[in-house]
Formats: C-alpha cells, sequence, structure tokens
C-alpha cells in the first residue's frame, strides 16, 4: 500500500522501485512544486549505522548546489519511514535512451562529459565522491541539459564493492577496479566511471562484459577493453585515446581531475568541430577552462541547454592566460557558461545550524543554503610557521601509520581469519566472514587456497537458498517466478510434516530428473544445479531420520504383537484385535513386513483354534449354518461371539 502523503507532499504515482525504497513523484501542497520524494524501506532504516549514514549523506547533499546536479528539496520521517525530496528531472536518463536505439554523436559525448566535469568538479572541491556514475544516474532535462543524480547512495547503502552473487552487476560494469574489490576510493574512481559512461554512449555496451561479476572483475584487472572504433568508426582518435586514459587501472595513470579533463575535453572538441564542420565553434569559449577555475557570484537559476547546434563563427583565439569569460564576447550561450562558474565564490551570507528533525516532521532545505553549508565552518588557515610545520610534520608521521594500519589485508591473514571463524562449525559461524570470502576471491583468484574457499562461499550459497525455500513454505514467496526444479523441491518439502516418506520419494525423484548432465554448458553455480544439490543434502538427512524413528517404532509394534501371541490362549478376541489392527496400519510399510506376517499368523492359528473348538462342542450340526468364505479365516470365532466383527476392518 503506498502512502498518499509525506511531509507536506501529495503522493502522484509510483515512479520506480528497488530493493532499498520507493521513488515517487509528490507535489508539495503548499506551493504546488513537484518532487522526487525517496523513500527508504522500513527493514533497510532499522539496519545498525543506517540512520547515522543517512544524516551523514543529507548533510553531504546540503554542499552541493549546481545546475548539473539534482538539487536537494527536504527530508523528513513519518513513523519509522525516512525519506528525502530532490529536484524531479521529468526527461529519460541516458540509459533509458541506449535502451531506446539512440546513438550518440561524438560532439553530443564529449557535451556530455564536460557537463559531468562541472558537476564532478563541483562535488570533489566538497569532498563529495559519488562512487556510482552510469547512464541511469544521469538524467536528461526537456531543454537537453544533463543532471547527475543519486549521490551518496553508493554510500548510503553500503555499496562499496561487490556483495554475494554479483548483485551489484549493473554497477560494476562501470565501478573502478579500486572500488570493485573494496579498497579506499578518491576521486579518480568518478573519472573511471565517467570514462566508462563515455565509451558506453559511443559503443552502445559498457568497456566490459562478462556472465559474472568476478567475470567482469578479472576482466578488468587483465584485459584492456576493446577499441572503440570497433563499435563506432566515426569516433576520433583523441576522444579514444581521453577515454582509455580515464579507464586504466592503475588511478595514478589517469586523468588526475575533473578541471583536467575539461581541459581535455575541451581539445577534444576542437577536433570534433574542425571534422564535423571545418570551422571553430563559438561552443568552445562555452567550455573554456577558466569556467572550472574562475571564483564569482553564486549560480543562476538559469541554464543552458546540454545539446545545440554549433553556429559557424570565426574561431576566438586562445588566450596566453586565464582571462575568464569576461573576455568573452556577450552572447546567450556565454551568459549561461558564465553562470556556471560564478558556483565557486564563497558565500557571504552567515548560515545559521541545520534544525533539528523530529519524527514525523519535514526539513526544507532552501535553495540558498545549499552548497554554503560547509563554507560557515571552514577555519582560517593560519600562517606558515615553525608550529605549522611541526604540526604537518606530526600529522604526516599520524597519516603514515594510518595509512598502514587501513592497508588492505594480505592473502594469509585474510586466509587465516577465515579459517579459525570456519573451525567454529555449521555454516552460520561463515556468514559473519562472506565478505572476507568474497574479497578473498576477488582479490587472489591464483591462490591454490581458492578451491577450498570456493567450497566455503558454496556453503554460504546454498545455506541462503535454503532459508530462501523455507519462507516459501511460509508463502513468502512468488511461485509465479519460481523454476520447475524450485516448485519441485518446494512441493516435496511441503509434505515433509505431513508424510516424510512421500517427502523422500519426491526428493529422489527431483534428484533423478534434474540431475546435471555434466554438459560443458551446466553452470555448477545456477539455480537447478544447487536446487538438486540441496535435495541431496535434505534426503540424506531425512533418510537417517525416518531410519533412527523406524527403530523406535519397531520396538513399540513388536511388543504389541508380543502381547498378542501371549493372549491367544487366555483371551483370543483381544489377542485377535491387535493382530488386525496391525494389518490395518502397517500392512505395505517395507520396515514392517516381518511384524505384519506374523500377525497374519497369529490370526490364521486363532482362525483354526476357534474352528476346532466349534467342530469338538457342536459336532456337525452347526456346519450348515456357517456360511464358507475363504477369505475370513475368522468367521467361525466372529459367529461364535468369541471374536466379534471389526467395523471398519480393511
Amino acid at each position: 500500500m503506498h502512502p498518499e502523503r509525506l511531509g507536506p507532499y501529495k503522493i502522484v504515482r509510483l515512479l520506480g522501485r528497488g530493493g532499498m525504497g520507493w521513488v515517487y513523484e509528490g507535489v508539495d501542497e503548499r506551493t504546488g512544486e513537484p518532487a522526487a520524494i525517496k523513500v527508504l524501506a522500513a527493514s533497510v532504516s532499522r539496519e545498525e549505522g543506517f540512520r547515522q549514514r543517512f544524516e551523514a549523506e543529507i548533510e553531504a547533499l546540503r554542499k552541493l548546489n549546481h545546475p548539473h546536479i539534482v538539487r536537494l528539496i527536504g527530508f523528513g520521517e513519518e513513523g519509522d519511514t525516512l525519506f528525502y525530496a530532490m529536484e524531479l528531472v521529468p526527461g529519460p536518463s541516458l540509459e533509458q535512451e541506449l535502451h531506446q536505439g539512440r546513438r550518440f554523436s561524438p560532439r553530443e559525448v564529449v557535451l556530455i562529459g564536460l557537463q559531468v566535469c562541472a558537476a564532478l568538479r563541483h562535488a570533489h572541491d566538497r569532498g563529495i565522491i559519488h562512487r556510482d556514475i552510469k547512464p541511469g544516474n544521469l538524467l536528461r532535462t526537456p531543454e537537453g541539459k544533463i543532471k547527475l543524480s543519486d549521490f551518496g547512495i553508493a554510500r548510503l547503502f553500503g555499496v562499496s564493492g561487490l556483495t554475494s552473487a554479483g548483485n551489484v552487476l549493473g554497477t560494476v560494469e562501470y565501478m573502478a577496479p579500486e572500488q570493485a574489490e573494496g579498497r579506499r576510493v578518491d576521486h579518480r574512481c568518478d573519472l573511471y566511471s565517467l570514462g566508462a559512461v563515455l565509451y558506453a554512449l559511443l559503443a552502445r555496451r559498457p568497456p566490459y562484459r562478462a556472465s559474472s561479476a568476478l567475470q567482469l572483475l578479472e576482466k578488468k584487472r587483465s584485459e584492456p577493453p576493446e577499441p572503440l572504433r570497433l563499435y563506432n568508426g566515426e569516433v576520433p582518435r583523441e576522444l579514444e585515446a581521453v577515454i582509455y586514459q580515464l579507464l586504466e587501472r592503475d588511478p595514478e595513470k589517469r586523468i588526475g581531475t575533473a578541471v583536467a579533463l575539461a581541459r581535455r575535453l575541451e581539445e577534444v572538441l576542437k577536433v570534433v568541430v574542425e571534422i564535423e564542420s571545418r570551422q571553430a565553434s563559438s561552443v568552445l569559449a562555452e567550455f573554456d577552462s577558466a569556467a572550472f577555475l574562475l571564483p564569482s557570484q553564486p549560480a543562476s537559476n538559469e541554464d543552458l541547454p546540454a545539446t545545440q547546434p554549433i553556429p559557424t563563427v570565426v574561431a576566438l583565439p586562445r588566450q596566453p592566460a586565464s582571462p575568464g569569460l569576461t573576455d568573452l564576447p556577450e552572447t546567450k550561450e556565454t551568459s549561461a557558461f558564465r553562470e556556471l562558474a560564478e558556483e565557486a565564490q564563497p558565500a557571504k551570507e552567515e548560515v545559521s545550524e541545520a534544525p533539528t528533525r523530529p519524527p514525523g516532521r519535514f526539513v526544507v532545505v532552501p535553495s540558498e543554503e545549499l552548497g554554503r553549508v560547509e563554507r560557515a565552518e571552514e577555519p582560517h588557515r593560519p600562517l606558515i610557521s615553525l608550529q605549522t610545520w611541526a604540526l604537518v610534520a606530526a600529522l604526516l608521521v599520524v597519516g603514515g601509520t594510518v595509512w598502514y594500519l587501513l592497508q588492505p589485508p594480505t592473502a594469509d591473514q585474510l586466509y587465516t581469519k577465515i579459517m579459525r571463524q570456519a573451525e567454529l562449525g555449521g555454516v552460520e559461524a561463515l556468514l559473519p566472514i562472506e565478505d572476507e570470502v568474497n574479497q578473498f576471491l576477488l582479490r587472489f583468484p591464483k591462490d591454490p587456497r581458492v578451491g577450498k574457499l570456493q567450497e566455503l562461499r558454496r556453503e554460504i550459497e546454498l545455506y541462503r537458498l535454503e532459508r530462501q525455500f523455507e519462507r516459501g513454505l511460509r508463502g513468502q514467496l512468488d511461485w509465479g517466478r519460481l523454476s520447475p526444479v524450485e516448485r519441485a523441491y518446494l512441493e516435496a518439502m511441503g509434505s515433509l510434516r505431513s508424510d516424510p516418506e512421500l517427502a523422500a520419494r519426491k526428493l529422489e525423484a527431483l534428484i533423478a530428473l534434474y540431475a546435471p548432465e555434466g554438459k560443458p554448458s551446466d553452470d555448477p553455480a545456477g539455480p537447478a544445479h544447487q536446487c538438486v544439490e540441496l535435495a541431496r543434502r535434505r534426503l540424506a538427512r531425512l533418510k537417517e531420520e525416518l531410519q533412527t524413528g523406524e527403530a523406535d517404532l519397531v520396538r513399540a509394534v513388536e511388543e504389541r504383537l508380543s502381547l498378542a501371541e501371549q493372549l491367544r490362549h487366555d483371551n483370543p478376541r483381544r489377542a485377535a484385535e491387535i493382530c488386525e489392527a496391525l494389518v490395518t496400519l502397517y500392512e505395505g510399510k517395507p520396515w514392517a513386513g516381518p511384524i505384519v506376517e506374523r500377525a497374519r499368523q497369529v490370526l490364521a492359528e486363532l482362525g483354526a483354534a476357534s474352528g476346532g473348538n466349534q467342530a469338538d462342542s457342536a459336532g456337525h450340526s452347526l456346519e450348515g449354518s456357517v456360511p464358507s468364505n475363504p477369505q475370513d479365516p475368522f468367521l467361525g470365532l466372529r459367529s461364535s461371539g468369541t471374536v466379534p466383527a471389526p467395523t471398519d476392518a480393511p
């Protein structure tokens, strides 16, 4: 059930949903302003430390105010539900445009890259790393401008690397190798991701493709991306070189900053313009590197569209120094990009502390506060003195120590930690070290101990699959999405309580039907293999339980049969009742075959003895009064009243 209202917003419709929550379109009932309302799932909000991360990421978003970054409007809480409101961008994402078959020209791609560079420069200068740049997070406004969305989402939900089963594969395609491996990252991971996005826009596919996250990361570590010109022959070699440098595995070899990348793209744009029209364009002036460097006044709300026709004019001469936009002729284009450059001007107004957010309230973040929160707290830089140098030296020592302590563990350290935990026994003991197991397999794929750790990870995956099926038995799974082998397993488990032997037969049939044939195309980690392996293990446990239970049952039934044998002379009627009950209850049970046979023998003896007694006492006078029935050896007993005819005999 979707909410009707959140804070001051009336919910209009659902825009999207995912594992972390929902995104709605809402309208502020006070102002009529639309917004994208991002509601976090209650299960995620209750995780330990999540609310602290939510508060920290909101504070980070308050520092961002840029024409190419989706703006934060406010945040709040309704009961246990955390949510925040962002600027609503009605246009499509670049991912949607790719799926719709759109082809991007080199000029469009360069212009998109320059806009993202401006957004990243603004964020990186404030110490904020995006961590999840991909086509789906680049939105196009109706005017054609590109806006970068979902700042802080990766760190908010702890997506700093691969998780089990590769469930962030869509992000890994654009993720820097150091980030996917779980190592510390800096702003250069965003530049790598931007390079991957530019590649995808030109080639209409990511730089690397693989069937699993592990294979994808291995390709990133060992193989260069395929040449762009294989997929798009119009890509200039200058643009190809920039993208390849952004995709360097070693962060030190990449283009270092968003400003440096913007300068390189500006030069590429000149080449693209010359190729297209053999004439220079005023577009070069729009993205002059001074737009990234000169401080001025806060940015205006009036923005330039992302792409527009290139006017044919004479090339503007490059100044020896960075003169700024004031040296360019005043046009609509230079005016708009002058405003883009002015976002770096420090604010002059005093900013009050952020208001406290009580439960069930909504905190509006005024647009004039955005981008300036951190400046009110910046300390004044001290003069360079002897004390300053001493402090710098001390900080270097401390920083070096911290850097050493924060280095990722070696293979031996990881393996020792994993095996120490595994020795505690049980799959539950492996769950706390699942990240370490994945990290070892990612970072040390050629280590001779990989096979052992792959077995541990397989145990973890089977444990999670079994828990998933248990939820299915409680009605918490959508059966329509299950594969045939998964349905068969759940049906077998559904018979377990009422008829364990039937459940065992169904598990045996499942294994016989879906057991892998050993073909090269079979995936050992696929759902069919995992389900069959789970069925084998469950069948082995079930047979052991049945054998244990059968031994107790055999003893109890044999005691009743022995009692019947003792009573056949003193109380033949009771002895016959017990034997008939044994035959009725346990006939056909494999383990009860000998017992049932003995019960039949006792019944036969009782029938013969009853017939002999009647012959002795009554002679032949009753022969015609008792009908002959070869199927009922106890008819004589019943007719004489010795053994009553059971009313529900089998």
